[in-house]
């Protein structure tokens, strides 16, 4: 698959609005969905053994921005399927490199990140096992990937299937289709059990947030809406 670099914004780009993603991200829920999301990368991914990642389904640079500021000597490859949203990616950031691709065809060389992210990519891809193997395959040996995704098996997910946007992939599913991958799961978090939206500024958001703490509901993986897995690809691999 052919891929397309993404250069320099240029001037009849200059007045790229922000994306749905930020402006989401301004939000309660937005706010508190990133948080979750950065708060298990920065448990799960040991930063100072890191130096080049992957930020797949990069969009306008949200969780690739995390990753510089994480540590200042990683570099960040952002692909996604997308060319406006990188060249909004681009205004954003001068730091990082971007490539407009499909996250089921990496267009780069086998064993070459530290890591890889793939938050809520997976939602939008049909092919698990094409999207985890082309992973793996970039992926280092000792290397860790941690995707995020909506589980179909929920009651959110089902509610979700009746309205006729079901989501992809059950937490069950992925869990199976690992080991064809090469990846073993190491840590899992369930969340999302909130009643709201994405863009949602409901004032009872922290209440529900604080809820989903008390109630450990984020060990209920099987059930929750969403779930985020550091998966990793074992030295022992062959």
């Amino acid at each position: 698959m052919k891929k397309t670099s993404i250069s320099d914004t240029t001037a009849a780009d200059a007045f790229i609005h922000e994306t749905h993603w930020e402006l989401a991200e301004k939000t309660r829920m937005g706010k508190y969905l990133t948080a979750v999301e950065t708060d298990f990368i920065s448990k799960e991914v040991d930063f100072s053994k890191t130096r080049l990642v992957l930020d797949v389904g990069a969009e306008s640079g949200r969780i690739s921005l995390f990753a510089l500021n994480a540590k200042t000597a990683v570099a960040v490859v952002g692909v996604d399927i997308d060319v406006t949203s990188l060249k909004r990616h681009r205004q954003r950031t001068k730091q990082t490199c971007v490539v407009a691709a499909d996250a089921r065809y990496l267009p780069f060389k086998s064993d070459v990140f530290d890591a890889v992210f793939m938050i809520e990519v997976l939602d939008y891809v049909p092919e698990l096992n094409v999207a985890l193997n082309d992973c793996s395959r970039v992926l280092k040996f000792g290397s860790s990937c941690v995707l995020s995704f909506g589980n179909k098996s929920s009651f959110k997910g089902k509610l979700k299937g009746l309205k006729g946007k079901p989501y992809l992939h059950s937490f069950k599913g992925v869990l199976q289709d690992l080991p064809e991958s090469g990846f073993v799961c190491k840590t899992s978090w369930g969340f999302n059990w909130l009643l709201f939206g994405r863009t949602s500024q409901n004032r009872l958001v922290p209440v529900f947030i604080w809820l989903e703490r008390v109630l450990r509901l984020r060990k209920l993986c099987r059930y929750s809406p969403w779930v985020i897995c550091h998966i990793v690809k074992p030295l022992n691999n062959t």
